[in-house]
Order: structure tokens, then sequence, then C-alpha cells
């Protein structure tokens, strides 16, 4: 999720047993315990909040998605103001509030707007190069429809100069000493273009829908006050790729972790990823992990085969997508308990902590593990200190109970290298 997707926090999941519980209802833990837990993938820049409710947010640190041109500044300076140092155990560090992991990055929504050519084409070339396929026929509806948006669409952006800013935006967030990743980019073979908001081109949307169309209200805003629709134009998933593995060339060379979107593409994210293990071994398999977010909707069987070929990849369930999953518990289960993970995919930073702990109580009633201050008098402990567990060479607990706070707090640890 991201800016412009249609889910929101006051959304929850379908209720089925074991089901993820909703945000409204549920009851947080203690603050020292939300303290040990990080949100690996959200949008806190995506709403315009106070700087106090970053300083009231009660979880330990959140991973910070950048996603289009538009917001990669907002989450540097996010990052400055509160990044996550290296070499730190505890995230806080001692500031008031919540530490950021800064991640920058081309989400897959957007990359139509990208043209990947060495002379920049124009509006008319660019736009029919990516949604048209060569044999399509010029006076088709589709094509009609596309000329007609076209003065409302954007004009195209060369990718190269956001490529070199990316690089950039990287190097100073780990110059600066702070933990620093690439995300959210990825692959999403559903992704449509929205429908652009100039009055006319509403208007448009009205005579596309024909006869269903003569009812709606072109103006008709959602609750939030936007104007949200969706065009049936595809982005070409060769470009989508393309402009993928450019930003995952900058990770290799940088050597920071990615955050990995994927939607009805596992085949091809798969492909990508093995693509890049078996190019630059252990450069890429021994320095850089990768976050598959909200699960990426994957059946069981294809995660336990991803996990087996890439030792470098994690999961991070959420409530808010992979919930919907009608085989959400059987992933979860799939899932290995030292690559799991755990996220909002919130843009409120007030919200975080209850998704994030509704992922918790979920996956643990799922896995079988006891929940911190649930299944014990909720007492404080350290990241070194964890006496009742006895913890093998991979990070699983080979002895005693799983409890689920302290396995996703060191699951964070390992796949961020704070610790081995």
């Amino acid at each position: 999720m991201c800016g412009e997707g249609n889910a929101g926090p006051s959304q929850t999941a379908p209720k089925t047993n074991l089901s993820p519980p909703t945000w409204e209802d549920i009851s947080l833990p203690a603050d020292h315990i939300l303290r040990h837990l990080t949100d690996a993938h959200c949008h806190p820049t995506d709403l315009d909040l106070p700087e106090r409710h970053h300083a009231e947010a009660k979880l330990g640190s959140i991973a910070a998605m950048a996603t289009a041109a538009g917001d990669q500044d907002k989450v540097r300076a996010l990052g400055r103001k509160r990044g996550w140092k290296k070499g730190q155990l505890n995230p806080r560090g001692g500031q008031e509030g919540v530490s950021v992991v800064s991640c920058f990055g081309y989400h897959p929504w957007f990359t139509h707007r990208y043209s990947l050519l060495p002379s920049l084409p124009s509006k008319e070339d660019h736009y029919t190069s990516l949604f048209s396929t060569p044999k399509s026929d010029p006076n088709s509806k589709n094509r009609t429809l596309l000329r007609s948006l076209l003065p409302y669409l954007p004009d195209p952006i060369p990718f190269q100069p956001l490529l070199d800013k990316l690089r950039a935006d990287i190097q100073g967030s780990l110059d600066q000493g702070n933990l620093t990743m690439l995300g959210e980019i990825g692959l999403d073979s559903q992704a449509r273009m929205r429908w652009p908001t100039d009055p006319a081109a509403r208007i448009l949307y009205a005579v596309y829908l024909g006869e269903k169309g003569k009812e709606m209200d072109p103006y008709e805003e959602t609750k939030d006050g936007e104007w949200k629709r969706l065009t049936m134009f595809k982005t070409d998933m060769k470009h989508q790729r393309r402009i993928v593995e450019m930003q995952m060339e900058v990770a290799v060379e940088l050597g920071v972790n990615v955050s990995f979107h994927c939607v009805a593409a596992p085949g091809q994210t798969l492909e990508v990823l093995t693509s890049f293990r078996d190019k630059h071994r252990s450069r890429f398999t021994n320095r850089i992990n990768v976050d598959l977010h909200s699960a990426g909707g994957w059946q069981p069987e294809f995660w336990r085969n991803a996990q087996k070929q890439l030792l470098n990849l994690y999961a991070s369930p959420s409530v808010l997508i992979t919930g919907r999953v009608g085989h959400a518990n059987e992933l979860l289960k799939a899932i290995s308990d030292d690559r799991m993970l755990v996220e909002s995919d919130s843009h409120d930073v007030r919200m975080m902590a209850s998704w994030v702990w509704g992922a918790v109580e979920w996956m643990a009633a799922v896995k079988g593990w006891k929940v911190e201050g649930k299944d014990d008098d909720g007492s404080e402990w350290t990241m070194d200190a964890m006496e009742e567990e006895v913890v093998g060479r991979k990070g699983k607990v080979e002895k005693g109970d799983v409890w689920a706070v302290r396995t996703l707090e060191r699951n964070w640890a390992r796949f961020m290298h704070i610790v081995d």
C-alpha cells in the first residue's frame, strides 16, 4: 500500500477462525513491550501530521517507505530527525518517540510515469508504448480513450535522474550513520493507472462507462475528500521489471536491504530475486536481505519453495493486506519462524501500534507462540538477556517456549544485520 491505495486504517480484515483482530477493539500491552517492535513497512509521510505524533508513538521503530518522486525528500527529512543509528541495539537510542529506518524507492504503481529511453519520447509515444500491444487496433475503444486522456496525463519523466537521486539519498542516509533500506519497490501485474482528476477528464469517465455512467456524478469524492477512479490501463511488466532491477542494482552497490511489493506476480518476483542471487552471489545473499511486504499474497507452497531458494528472504504479514487473503493462516504457518517480521502498511503513525499488535496476536495464535504481557507477567527484558530461550545458530528457538515479541525483535535485528 502507499499514498494512492484504496485501503485505509479504518478497514478491517474478514472474520474467520484465528483471524486478525480489528484495530478498533484491540487492547495494547504495556508500552515497554511495544518498544521492542518494529513496523517493517509503513507510509508515515503520506499524512502531514504534527511532529508530536511521532514523539507519542509507542512502537520502537518504523521502516518509512518512499514510493514516488514527491515523497523521497519527506522520508529523508523524517530520517534526519528520527533516524535509527547504526550500532544501537535499542532503536530509540534515548530519544523520545519512534525511531525511523529511512526507505527510498519507486513503487510499481507509478512506473508508467517514467521513461527509460535515452531521449524523452512524446507523451503519446510514451503512454501508447506502455499501454498497448504492437498489434492492437489504433481505432479500438481503449486506444481512442487513451488519446482522449493524453492532455490530462503528466509528461513522461526520465528515470535515470531519479535513479541517481535514489543512490544519493541512500548514500546520504548511510553517511549520517542511519539504518537505511531500498523500498518500496516491486512488481504488480494488477496495478492500473489512476484516472486523471482534472474536471474535464472526470466527465470522460462517465462517458467511458456509457449507460452505466449516465447516473453517476463525475465530481463525487470519497470520504477522505479525493476523487479516486482507476483506468483499465496496466503498465507493461517488462517496463516494471527493468525499473525494479535498476533499483536493486543500487541496493547491491550500497549494501542495503529491500522492501519488495508483489501483487499477482509471484513467479516474476522470484525470477528477479534468484537472478540477483545468481548474478551477485554473496554480495547479494550475505549483505542484503529482502522483505516480502505483506507476504505478497503468495501461496503457502510457493513461499516454502522460495524461502529454501533464498536464505535472505523474509516476510512481514499485515492485518490490512495479508489478513484479507483466504489462505492467510496457512501462509503464516509456512513462513519459517526465523523469517517472520511484522508490519502495519499504514500511513497513520497514530494507528501503527494497533495494526502491528493485531498482527502479533494473530500470528502468535496461528503459530502457537506465547505473547508477552498476555501469557506472562509482562516484565521487561533486553535483547541480549533472554534467559528462558536457547537460540540456535539460525535464530530459531531450540528449547523452551517461543515468545512472539522476542522472536520478531530478534528477527528484525538479524534482518537489519544489527546482530548475527
